[in-house]
Protein backbone atom coordinates (compact mmCIF):
# COMPACT_ATOMS: atom_id res chain seq x y z
CA UNK A 1 0.00 0.00 0.00
CA UNK A 2 1.32 3.29 -1.07
CA UNK A 3 0.55 7.07 0.60
CA UNK A 4 -0.66 8.14 -2.70
CA UNK A 5 -3.04 5.54 -3.27
CA UNK A 6 -4.68 5.59 0.21
CA UNK A 7 -5.35 9.49 0.32
CA UNK A 8 -6.28 9.80 -3.46
CA UNK A 9 -8.88 6.74 -3.57
CA UNK A 10 -9.35 5.95 -0.21
CA UNK A 11 -9.90 9.61 2.30
CA UNK A 12 -13.42 10.50 1.27
CA UNK A 13 -16.44 8.45 1.61
CA UNK A 14 -17.58 6.92 -1.44
CA UNK A 15 -21.01 8.47 -0.44
CA UNK A 16 -20.40 11.61 -1.43
CA UNK A 17 -21.73 13.23 -4.97
CA UNK A 18 -18.92 12.72 -7.38
CA UNK A 19 -17.08 16.33 -7.57
CA UNK A 20 -15.36 15.80 -3.87
CA UNK A 21 -12.18 13.74 -4.62
CA UNK A 22 -8.65 13.75 -2.87
CA UNK A 23 -7.18 12.84 -6.19
CA UNK A 24 -4.75 15.92 -6.30
CA UNK A 25 -3.55 15.60 -2.42
CA UNK A 26 -2.69 12.25 -3.12
CA UNK A 27 -0.01 13.21 -5.11
CA UNK A 28 1.14 15.61 -2.74
CA UNK A 29 0.50 13.76 0.37
CA UNK A 30 4.06 12.90 0.86
CA UNK A 31 5.52 16.64 0.33
CA UNK A 32 2.39 17.73 2.53
CA UNK A 33 3.49 15.29 5.40
CA UNK A 34 7.07 16.58 5.36
CA UNK A 35 6.17 20.05 5.19
CA UNK A 36 4.36 19.80 8.31
CA UNK A 37 7.27 17.86 10.11
CA UNK A 38 9.10 20.44 9.27
CA UNK A 39 7.13 23.30 10.40
CA UNK A 40 8.37 24.74 14.40
CA UNK A 41 6.55 22.69 17.45
CA UNK A 42 5.02 26.45 17.92
CA UNK A 43 3.09 26.12 14.42
CA UNK A 44 2.80 22.71 14.60
CA UNK A 45 1.21 22.68 18.32
CA UNK A 46 -2.00 24.91 16.47
CA UNK A 47 -2.97 21.97 14.70
CA UNK A 48 -2.56 19.62 17.51
CA UNK A 49 -6.09 18.41 17.08
CA UNK A 50 -8.83 18.93 14.54
CA UNK A 51 -12.69 17.88 14.16
CA UNK A 52 -14.08 15.87 11.55
CA UNK A 53 -16.69 17.40 9.10
CA UNK A 54 -19.91 15.19 10.30
CA UNK A 55 -22.20 13.68 6.83
CA UNK A 56 -24.79 11.94 7.60
CA UNK A 57 -26.11 9.41 5.41
CA UNK A 58 -29.55 6.99 5.20
CA UNK A 59 -29.36 3.38 5.92
CA UNK A 60 -32.93 2.06 5.67
CA UNK A 61 -36.17 3.57 7.13
CA UNK A 62 -35.48 6.35 9.94
CA UNK A 63 -31.92 4.36 10.64
CA UNK A 64 -28.55 6.89 9.93
CA UNK A 65 -25.47 6.61 9.57
CA UNK A 66 -23.05 9.61 10.14
CA UNK A 67 -19.53 9.81 8.58
CA UNK A 68 -16.71 11.67 9.39
CA UNK A 69 -14.31 13.30 7.25
CA UNK A 70 -11.15 13.86 8.75
CA UNK A 71 -8.71 16.99 8.40
CA UNK A 72 -6.26 16.90 5.89
CA UNK A 73 -3.60 16.97 8.63
CA UNK A 74 -4.28 13.87 10.30
CA UNK A 75 -5.83 11.83 7.53
CA UNK A 76 -2.32 12.37 6.10
CA UNK A 77 -0.59 11.40 9.12
CA UNK A 78 -3.00 8.16 9.85
CA UNK A 79 -2.27 6.88 6.37
CA UNK A 80 1.23 7.19 6.19
CA UNK A 81 1.33 5.01 9.14
CA UNK A 82 -0.75 2.77 7.91
CA UNK A 83 1.08 2.37 4.59
CA UNK A 84 4.06 2.55 6.53
CA UNK A 85 3.62 -0.29 8.48
CA UNK A 86 1.52 -2.51 6.11
CA UNK A 87 3.31 -5.88 6.12
CA UNK A 88 2.67 -5.59 10.23
CA UNK A 89 -1.12 -5.17 9.88
CA UNK A 90 -0.99 -7.94 7.32
CA UNK A 91 0.27 -10.20 9.67
CA UNK A 92 -2.20 -9.24 12.29
CA UNK A 93 -4.78 -10.18 9.66
CA UNK A 94 -3.25 -13.76 9.34
CA UNK A 95 -4.08 -13.78 13.01
CA UNK A 96 -7.98 -14.63 11.75
CA UNK A 97 -8.65 -17.51 9.67
CA UNK A 98 -12.71 -17.21 9.82
CA UNK A 99 -12.34 -13.18 8.41
CA UNK A 100 -13.73 -13.12 5.10
CA UNK A 101 -13.38 -8.60 5.53
CA UNK A 102 -9.52 -8.60 5.59
CA UNK A 103 -8.71 -5.71 3.75
CA UNK A 104 -6.53 -5.87 0.80
CA UNK A 105 -5.47 -3.63 -2.16
CA UNK A 106 -8.39 -2.62 -4.86
CA UNK A 107 -6.92 -2.93 -7.86
CA UNK A 108 -9.94 -1.70 -9.72
CA UNK A 109 -9.09 1.75 -8.85
CA UNK A 110 -12.75 2.85 -7.03
CA UNK A 111 -11.02 2.56 -3.62
CA UNK A 112 -7.71 2.13 -2.37
CA UNK A 113 -8.87 -0.99 -0.74
CA UNK A 114 -11.77 -3.73 -0.53
CA UNK A 115 -12.78 -6.58 1.35
CA UNK A 116 -11.26 -9.91 0.30
CA UNK A 117 -14.40 -11.39 -0.38
CA UNK A 118 -17.67 -10.06 -0.88
CA UNK A 119 -20.69 -10.30 1.27
CA UNK A 120 -22.24 -12.35 -1.15
CA UNK A 121 -19.23 -14.27 -1.15
CA UNK A 122 -19.02 -14.67 2.56
CA UNK A 123 -22.95 -15.83 2.77
CA UNK A 124 -21.51 -18.66 0.12
CA UNK A 125 -18.46 -20.07 2.29
CA UNK A 126 -20.74 -19.64 5.21
CA UNK A 127 -23.35 -22.00 3.13
CA UNK A 128 -19.93 -24.32 1.72
CA UNK A 129 -19.31 -24.86 5.24
CA UNK A 130 -22.23 -25.34 7.05
CA UNK A 131 -24.06 -28.16 5.30
CA UNK A 132 -23.83 -30.66 8.53
CA UNK A 133 -24.68 -28.21 10.76
CA UNK A 134 -28.27 -27.87 12.72
CA UNK A 135 -27.68 -24.81 14.37
CA UNK A 136 -26.87 -21.18 12.99
CA UNK A 137 -25.57 -18.20 15.36
CA UNK A 138 -25.69 -14.56 13.65
CA UNK A 139 -24.16 -12.28 16.15
CA UNK A 140 -24.14 -8.30 15.16
CA UNK A 141 -21.41 -6.41 16.96
CA UNK A 142 -22.96 -3.08 17.91
CA UNK A 143 -22.72 0.08 15.93
CA UNK A 144 -18.88 -0.76 15.51
CA UNK A 145 -16.57 1.89 14.10
CA UNK A 146 -18.67 4.43 16.48
CA UNK A 147 -18.34 2.56 19.61
CA UNK A 148 -14.92 1.31 19.39
CA UNK A 149 -12.24 2.63 22.23
CA UNK A 150 -9.41 4.10 20.55
CA UNK A 151 -7.01 2.88 23.41
CA UNK A 152 -8.21 -0.77 22.63
CA UNK A 153 -6.28 -0.73 19.21
CA UNK A 154 -2.97 -1.11 21.20
CA UNK A 155 -4.71 -3.60 23.13
CA UNK A 156 -5.64 -5.94 20.06
CA UNK A 157 -2.04 -5.19 18.82
CA UNK A 158 -0.05 -5.87 21.20
CA UNK A 159 -2.02 -7.34 24.16
CA UNK A 160 -3.77 -5.21 27.29
CA UNK A 161 -0.92 -5.89 29.53
CA UNK A 162 1.70 -5.02 27.07
CA UNK A 163 -0.44 -1.62 26.15
CA UNK A 164 -0.81 -0.70 29.61
CA UNK A 165 2.61 -0.96 30.95
CA UNK A 166 3.69 1.24 27.70
CA UNK A 167 1.58 4.00 26.74
CA UNK A 168 3.80 6.24 25.72
CA UNK A 169 5.88 4.02 24.13
CA UNK A 170 5.14 5.57 20.50
CA UNK A 171 7.64 2.64 18.50
CA UNK A 172 4.15 0.78 19.30
CA UNK A 173 2.56 0.36 16.13
CA UNK A 174 -0.74 0.44 18.22
CA UNK A 175 0.26 3.57 20.34
CA UNK A 176 0.61 5.19 16.70
CA UNK A 177 -2.90 4.45 15.64
CA UNK A 178 -4.60 5.48 18.91
CA UNK A 179 -3.05 8.94 18.73
CA UNK A 180 -3.78 9.60 15.11
CA UNK A 181 -7.18 8.99 15.16
CA UNK A 182 -7.44 11.11 18.16
CA UNK A 183 -6.23 13.89 17.46
CA UNK A 184 -7.83 14.03 14.17
CA UNK A 185 -11.36 14.04 16.28
CA UNK A 186 -10.65 16.87 18.71
CA UNK A 187 -8.75 13.93 21.05
CA UNK A 188 -12.00 11.68 21.66
CA UNK A 189 -11.26 8.09 22.20
CA UNK A 190 -14.32 7.06 21.67
CA UNK A 191 -15.49 5.64 17.91
CA UNK A 192 -13.71 6.35 14.62
CA UNK A 193 -14.53 8.13 11.76
CA UNK A 194 -16.96 5.95 9.17
CA UNK A 195 -15.79 6.40 5.59
CA UNK A 196 -12.10 6.83 4.76
CA UNK A 197 -10.42 3.29 4.17
CA UNK A 198 -7.82 3.43 7.10
CA UNK A 199 -10.91 2.97 9.19
CA UNK A 200 -11.93 -0.45 7.86
CA UNK A 201 -8.27 -1.38 8.28
CA UNK A 202 -8.12 -0.60 11.69
CA UNK A 203 -10.84 -1.80 13.10
CA UNK A 204 -9.89 -5.28 11.14
CA UNK A 205 -7.28 -5.32 13.00
CA UNK A 206 -10.02 -5.56 16.14
CA UNK A 207 -11.91 -8.18 14.30
CA UNK A 208 -8.98 -10.65 13.31
CA UNK A 209 -7.94 -10.45 16.82
CA UNK A 210 -11.22 -11.45 18.29
CA UNK A 211 -11.34 -14.07 15.60
CA UNK A 212 -8.16 -15.52 17.60
CA UNK A 213 -9.58 -15.20 20.57
CA UNK A 214 -12.65 -17.07 19.76
CA UNK A 215 -10.48 -20.20 17.79
CA UNK A 216 -8.22 -20.31 20.23
CA UNK A 217 -10.89 -21.40 22.58
CA UNK A 218 -13.19 -23.78 20.00
CA UNK A 219 -13.60 -25.15 17.00
CA UNK A 220 -16.00 -23.01 14.81
CA UNK A 221 -17.14 -23.27 11.30
CA UNK A 222 -18.45 -20.18 10.01
CA UNK A 223 -16.70 -16.52 9.05
CA UNK A 224 -17.03 -12.98 10.18
CA UNK A 225 -17.55 -10.29 7.48
CA UNK A 226 -16.64 -7.26 9.47
CA UNK A 227 -19.30 -6.76 12.54
CA UNK A 228 -21.32 -9.51 10.92
CA UNK A 229 -20.70 -12.94 12.27
CA UNK A 230 -22.31 -16.17 11.26
CA UNK A 231 -20.98 -19.53 13.69
CA UNK A 232 -22.75 -23.16 12.84
CA UNK A 233 -22.71 -25.90 15.37
CA UNK A 234 -24.45 -29.31 16.25
CA UNK A 235 -26.36 -28.04 19.33
CA UNK A 236 -27.91 -25.02 20.96
CA UNK A 237 -26.02 -25.38 24.09
CA UNK A 238 -22.48 -25.20 22.03
CA UNK A 239 -24.05 -22.02 19.98
CA UNK A 240 -24.87 -20.57 23.84
CA UNK A 241 -21.83 -21.39 25.01
CA UNK A 242 -19.89 -19.43 22.16
CA UNK A 243 -22.53 -16.34 22.06
CA UNK A 244 -21.32 -15.92 25.97
CA UNK A 245 -17.61 -16.40 25.54
CA UNK A 246 -18.09 -13.52 22.37
CA UNK A 247 -19.58 -11.30 24.81
CA UNK A 248 -17.10 -11.53 27.05
CA UNK A 249 -14.18 -10.49 24.59
CA UNK A 250 -16.78 -7.75 23.29
CA UNK A 251 -17.43 -6.58 26.84
CA UNK A 252 -13.68 -6.08 27.93
CA UNK A 253 -13.01 -4.30 24.41
CA UNK A 254 -15.73 -1.74 25.24
CA UNK A 255 -18.12 -3.19 22.90
CA UNK A 256 -21.20 -4.51 23.12
CA UNK A 257 -23.88 -7.21 20.47
CA UNK A 258 -26.52 -5.82 18.90
CA UNK A 259 -28.86 -8.22 20.69
CA UNK A 260 -31.97 -7.47 17.69
CA UNK A 261 -29.90 -8.52 15.30
CA UNK A 262 -28.40 -11.75 16.55
CA UNK A 263 -29.83 -14.89 17.01
CA UNK A 264 -29.71 -18.44 17.15
CA UNK A 265 -31.87 -20.50 14.39
CA UNK A 266 -32.89 -24.40 13.99
CA UNK A 267 -32.45 -26.20 10.56
CA UNK A 268 -34.86 -25.60 8.25
CA UNK A 269 -34.47 -22.16 7.76
CA UNK A 270 -34.04 -20.10 4.25
CA UNK A 271 -30.19 -18.56 3.92
CA UNK A 272 -31.74 -16.09 1.44
CA UNK A 273 -34.07 -13.45 1.86
CA UNK A 274 -37.18 -14.07 0.49
CA UNK A 275 -37.55 -10.82 -1.46
CA UNK A 276 -34.53 -10.89 -2.48
CA UNK A 277 -35.16 -14.27 -4.46
CA UNK A 278 -38.53 -12.71 -6.23
CA UNK A 279 -36.54 -9.73 -6.72
CA UNK A 280 -33.79 -11.45 -8.29
CA UNK A 281 -36.52 -13.67 -10.34
CA UNK A 282 -38.67 -10.88 -11.54
CA UNK A 283 -38.74 -10.84 -15.04
CA UNK A 284 -39.40 -7.30 -17.11
CA UNK A 285 -40.84 -8.20 -20.58
CA UNK A 286 -39.13 -7.15 -24.10
CA UNK A 287 -41.87 -5.76 -26.12
CA UNK A 288 -43.12 -2.57 -25.83
CA UNK A 289 -46.70 -2.99 -23.95
CA UNK A 290 -45.19 -5.93 -21.78
CA UNK A 291 -42.53 -3.87 -20.75
CA UNK A 292 -44.58 -0.87 -19.22
CA UNK A 293 -46.96 -2.91 -17.42
CA UNK A 294 -44.03 -4.95 -15.87
CA UNK A 295 -42.29 -2.07 -14.86
CA UNK A 296 -45.56 -1.18 -12.90
CA UNK A 297 -46.02 -4.41 -11.33
CA UNK A 298 -42.22 -4.52 -10.27
CA UNK A 299 -41.78 -0.83 -9.10
CA UNK A 300 -45.42 -1.58 -6.93
CA UNK A 301 -44.17 -4.62 -5.61
CA UNK A 302 -40.89 -3.39 -4.90
CA UNK A 303 -42.87 -0.89 -2.76
CA UNK A 304 -44.53 -3.15 -1.25
CA UNK A 305 -41.71 -5.18 -0.23
CA UNK A 306 -40.09 -2.14 1.56
CA UNK A 307 -43.52 -2.02 3.59
CA UNK A 308 -42.80 -5.63 4.82
CA UNK A 309 -39.07 -5.32 5.28
CA UNK A 310 -38.29 -1.78 6.53
CA UNK A 311 -34.91 -2.72 7.71
CA UNK A 312 -33.57 -4.34 4.76
CA UNK A 313 -32.51 -2.08 1.68
CA UNK A 314 -35.08 -3.48 -0.70
CA UNK A 315 -35.13 -0.19 -2.90
CA UNK A 316 -31.25 -0.19 -3.46
CA UNK A 317 -31.64 -3.80 -5.07
CA UNK A 318 -34.58 -3.12 -7.07
CA UNK A 319 -33.51 -0.24 -8.53
CA UNK A 320 -30.56 -1.68 -9.42
CA UNK A 321 -32.31 -4.54 -11.26
CA UNK A 322 -33.37 -1.82 -13.67
CA UNK A 323 -30.09 -1.24 -15.02
CA UNK A 324 -30.55 -4.21 -17.24
CA UNK A 325 -33.33 -3.31 -19.06
CA UNK A 326 -33.54 -0.78 -22.13
CA UNK A 327 -36.07 1.63 -21.94
CA UNK A 328 -38.96 2.08 -24.68
CA UNK A 329 -38.55 5.94 -25.19
CA UNK A 330 -42.74 5.60 -25.23
CA UNK A 331 -41.90 3.95 -21.81
CA UNK A 332 -39.85 6.65 -20.62
CA UNK A 333 -42.54 9.34 -19.03
CA UNK A 334 -43.95 6.28 -17.01
CA UNK A 335 -40.83 5.20 -16.20
CA UNK A 336 -39.65 8.32 -14.85
CA UNK A 337 -42.38 8.81 -12.71
CA UNK A 338 -41.99 5.60 -11.05
CA UNK A 339 -38.05 5.82 -10.16
CA UNK A 340 -39.19 9.09 -8.78
CA UNK A 341 -41.82 7.68 -6.80
CA UNK A 342 -38.98 4.97 -5.40
CA UNK A 343 -36.81 7.93 -4.62
CA UNK A 344 -38.91 9.88 -2.43
CA UNK A 345 -39.81 6.78 -0.62
CA UNK A 346 -36.03 6.28 -0.23
CA UNK A 347 -33.59 9.00 -1.09
CA UNK A 348 -30.88 6.82 -0.55
CA UNK A 349 -31.02 5.31 -4.13
CA UNK A 350 -30.70 9.10 -5.52
CA UNK A 351 -27.18 7.82 -6.96
CA UNK A 352 -28.69 5.08 -8.62
CA UNK A 353 -31.60 7.25 -10.14
CA UNK A 354 -29.04 9.69 -11.73
CA UNK A 355 -27.42 7.12 -13.27
CA UNK A 356 -30.48 6.10 -14.89
CA UNK A 357 -31.59 10.22 -16.22
CA UNK A 358 -27.70 10.02 -17.49
CA UNK A 359 -28.12 7.69 -19.42
CA UNK A 360 -31.23 8.78 -21.23
CA UNK A 361 -30.28 12.42 -20.60
CA UNK A 362 -31.93 13.48 -23.81
CA UNK A 363 -35.81 11.89 -22.84
CA UNK A 364 -35.56 13.73 -19.23
CA UNK A 365 -38.27 15.75 -18.23
CA UNK A 366 -36.87 18.58 -16.45
CA UNK A 367 -39.91 19.67 -15.21
CA UNK A 368 -41.16 17.02 -13.74
CA UNK A 369 -37.35 16.59 -12.42
CA UNK A 370 -37.70 19.86 -10.78
CA UNK A 371 -40.61 18.91 -8.71
CA UNK A 372 -38.95 15.87 -7.08
CA UNK A 373 -35.47 17.96 -6.74
CA UNK A 374 -37.71 20.20 -4.61
CA UNK A 375 -39.60 17.73 -3.20
CA UNK A 376 -36.68 15.93 -1.56
CA UNK A 377 -34.75 18.99 -0.38
CA UNK A 378 -37.56 21.04 0.98
CA UNK A 379 -38.16 17.33 3.51
CA UNK A 380 -34.30 17.04 4.44
CA UNK A 381 -33.20 20.24 4.91
CA UNK A 382 -34.39 20.86 8.19
CA UNK A 383 -33.43 17.34 9.50
CA UNK A 384 -29.67 17.91 8.76
CA UNK A 385 -30.12 14.96 6.02
CA UNK A 386 -26.54 15.78 4.09
CA UNK A 387 -26.73 13.17 1.70
CA UNK A 388 -29.86 13.60 0.55
CA UNK A 389 -29.63 17.57 0.12
CA UNK A 390 -25.95 17.12 -1.35
CA UNK A 391 -27.23 14.63 -3.93
CA UNK A 392 -30.57 16.11 -4.91
CA UNK A 393 -28.57 19.78 -5.43
CA UNK A 394 -25.93 17.82 -7.60
CA UNK A 395 -28.66 16.42 -9.60
CA UNK A 396 -29.86 19.44 -10.31
CA UNK A 397 -27.03 21.14 -11.52
CA UNK A 398 -26.16 18.23 -13.66
CA UNK A 399 -29.43 19.13 -15.47
CA UNK A 400 -29.12 22.83 -14.93
CA UNK A 401 -32.05 23.25 -13.11
CA UNK A 402 -32.07 26.46 -11.17
CA UNK A 403 -32.81 26.72 -7.32
CA UNK A 404 -35.16 29.50 -5.76
CA UNK A 405 -34.08 31.89 -3.44
CA UNK A 406 -35.95 30.64 -0.42
CA UNK A 407 -34.78 27.31 -0.95
CA UNK A 408 -30.97 28.46 -1.49
CA UNK A 409 -31.00 30.62 1.25
CA UNK A 410 -32.39 27.92 3.76
CA UNK A 411 -28.99 25.44 2.33
CA UNK A 412 -26.77 28.50 2.43
CA UNK A 413 -27.75 28.89 5.97
CA UNK A 414 -28.14 24.95 6.66
CA UNK A 415 -24.11 24.51 8.17
CA UNK A 416 -23.89 22.01 5.33
CA UNK A 417 -20.77 21.92 4.12
CA UNK A 418 -20.92 19.64 0.91
CA UNK A 419 -24.28 20.54 0.04
CA UNK A 420 -23.28 24.91 0.83
CA UNK A 421 -19.78 24.09 -1.76
CA UNK A 422 -22.79 22.74 -4.50
CA UNK A 423 -24.99 25.24 -4.52
CA UNK A 424 -21.55 28.18 -4.98
CA UNK A 425 -21.11 26.14 -7.97
CA UNK A 426 -24.78 26.48 -8.92
CA UNK A 427 -24.17 30.39 -8.29
CA UNK A 428 -21.20 30.51 -10.61
CA UNK A 429 -23.14 29.18 -13.10
CA UNK A 430 -26.25 30.91 -12.68
CA UNK A 431 -28.44 28.43 -11.35
CA UNK A 432 -28.82 30.44 -8.57
CA UNK A 433 -29.62 34.02 -9.57
CA UNK A 434 -31.14 35.77 -6.43
CA UNK A 435 -29.16 37.59 -4.17
CA UNK A 436 -28.59 35.53 -1.18
CA UNK A 437 -27.65 36.32 2.34
CA UNK A 438 -24.23 35.04 3.44
CA UNK A 439 -23.50 36.61 6.46
CA UNK A 440 -24.06 33.01 8.29
CA UNK A 441 -21.17 31.80 6.39
CA UNK A 442 -19.03 34.63 6.13
CA UNK A 443 -19.47 34.78 10.27
CA UNK A 444 -17.90 31.22 10.94
CA UNK A 445 -15.01 31.40 8.87
CA UNK A 446 -12.04 32.79 10.96
CA UNK A 447 -9.01 31.55 11.73
CA UNK A 448 -10.45 28.61 13.74
CA UNK A 449 -12.20 27.20 10.69
CA UNK A 450 -9.38 25.34 9.61
CA UNK A 451 -8.90 23.09 12.28
CA UNK A 452 -12.86 22.45 13.10
CA UNK A 453 -15.51 20.85 10.76
CA UNK A 454 -15.70 24.28 8.19
CA UNK A 455 -12.13 23.37 7.07
CA UNK A 456 -13.31 21.89 3.70
CA UNK A 457 -15.68 24.49 3.09
CA UNK A 458 -13.64 27.16 4.71
CA UNK A 459 -10.69 26.31 2.04
CA UNK A 460 -12.33 25.38 -1.17
CA UNK A 461 -14.55 28.34 -0.82
CA UNK A 462 -11.29 31.02 -0.58
CA UNK A 463 -9.54 28.99 -3.13
CA UNK A 464 -12.21 29.35 -6.06
CA UNK A 465 -12.63 32.74 -4.72
CA UNK A 466 -16.64 31.69 -3.86
CA UNK A 467 -16.26 33.44 -0.23
CA UNK A 468 -14.66 36.33 0.40
CA UNK A 469 -12.98 36.15 3.96
CA UNK A 470 -12.58 39.02 6.71
CA UNK A 471 -9.30 39.52 6.25
CA UNK A 472 -8.36 38.81 3.49
CA UNK A 473 -5.14 37.29 3.90
CA UNK A 474 -7.08 34.47 6.35
CA UNK A 475 -5.39 31.76 3.95
CA UNK A 476 -2.06 33.01 3.25
CA UNK A 477 -1.48 33.12 7.00
CA UNK A 478 -2.71 29.56 7.37
CA UNK A 479 0.73 27.58 7.09
CA UNK A 480 -0.83 24.45 6.02
CA UNK A 481 -3.74 25.30 3.79
CA UNK A 482 -1.64 28.25 2.65
CA UNK A 483 1.06 25.22 1.18
CA UNK A 484 -1.89 23.42 0.09
CA UNK A 485 -2.83 26.22 -2.08
CA UNK A 486 0.30 26.51 -3.53
CA UNK A 487 0.27 23.39 -4.78
CA UNK A 488 -3.18 23.80 -6.53
CA UNK A 489 -4.63 21.22 -4.75
CA UNK A 490 -8.61 21.44 -4.57
CA UNK A 491 -11.32 19.12 -3.00
CA UNK A 492 -14.12 20.00 -5.58
CA UNK A 493 -13.67 19.04 -9.03
CA UNK A 494 -16.85 20.36 -10.97
CA UNK A 495 -16.40 18.45 -14.23
CA UNK A 496 -16.42 14.69 -12.39
CA UNK A 497 -19.53 12.94 -12.72
CA UNK A 498 -20.57 8.87 -12.26
CA UNK A 499 -20.63 6.87 -15.52
CA UNK A 500 -23.71 6.10 -17.22
CA UNK A 501 -24.98 2.20 -17.58
CA UNK A 502 -23.13 0.45 -20.00
CA UNK A 503 -25.70 -2.37 -21.57
CA UNK A 504 -24.54 -5.56 -22.88
CA UNK A 505 -24.00 -6.10 -26.28
CA UNK A 506 -26.99 -8.41 -27.93
CA UNK A 507 -25.87 -11.47 -29.01
CA UNK A 508 -25.97 -11.70 -32.91
CA UNK A 509 -29.49 -12.92 -34.25
CA UNK A 510 -29.49 -15.22 -37.27
CA UNK A 511 -32.13 -12.94 -38.27
CA UNK A 512 -32.62 -9.17 -37.75
CA UNK A 513 -35.23 -7.76 -35.07
CA UNK A 514 -37.74 -5.58 -35.94
CA UNK A 515 -37.41 -2.74 -33.46
CA UNK A 516 -37.09 1.05 -34.05
CA UNK A 517 -33.73 1.45 -32.83
CA UNK A 518 -34.51 5.07 -31.74
CA UNK A 519 -36.89 3.60 -29.09
CA UNK A 520 -34.57 2.39 -26.95
CA UNK A 521 -32.26 4.76 -24.78
CA UNK A 522 -28.62 4.11 -25.07
CA UNK A 523 -26.05 5.58 -22.65
CA UNK A 524 -24.00 7.60 -25.54
CA UNK A 525 -27.18 9.12 -25.87
CA UNK A 526 -26.01 12.40 -25.73
CA UNK A 527 -22.77 14.80 -24.35
CA UNK A 528 -21.17 15.52 -27.92
CA UNK A 529 -22.72 18.79 -27.84
CA UNK A 530 -20.80 20.10 -25.08
CA UNK A 531 -16.84 20.67 -25.75
CA UNK A 532 -16.53 20.47 -21.63
CA UNK A 533 -13.81 17.70 -20.20
CA UNK A 534 -16.28 15.50 -18.12
CA UNK A 535 -14.16 13.11 -15.76
CA UNK A 536 -16.20 9.68 -15.43
CA UNK A 537 -16.12 7.97 -11.81
CA UNK A 538 -17.52 5.03 -10.28
CA UNK A 539 -20.66 5.27 -7.75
Amino acid sequence: MNLIKLISKGYFPAELPPPFNTELLGVEALNMFNYFQALNNSVKKDFKETINLAYSVPKFGLSRRLMGIPNPIHQIDLSKIVCDNWIEIQALYGRSSISSSKQIEDETGKRATKMIDSFGEFKEKCLEQSFDKLFELKVDISKYFSTIYTHSIPWAIHSKTVAKQNKNDFTLLGNLLDKAIRNAQSGQTIGIPIGPDTSRIISEILGCTFDKLLTDKFKLVGFRYVDDCYFYFDSQSNAEHLFKHFQTILTEYGLDINEEKTSIKKQPFPYESKWVIELSNYQIRKNLKGQITDLKNYVSFALELVTNHPKDSVLKFAIKKLFYDRIYKSNWNLFESLIFRMGISEPVILPEILKLLLTYENWVNKSKLKKFLYSIISEHIYKGHNFEVSWALWIAKTFSIKISKPLAQQIFDSRDSISILICFDMMQRKLITDKINLDSIESEVNESSFINEWWLLTYEGIVKKWIEPNPADLLAKNKYFSELKKKKIEFYDTNRQISKIEFRKPKPQAKPIEIDKLEYGHSEASGSSTEKKIVVVEY
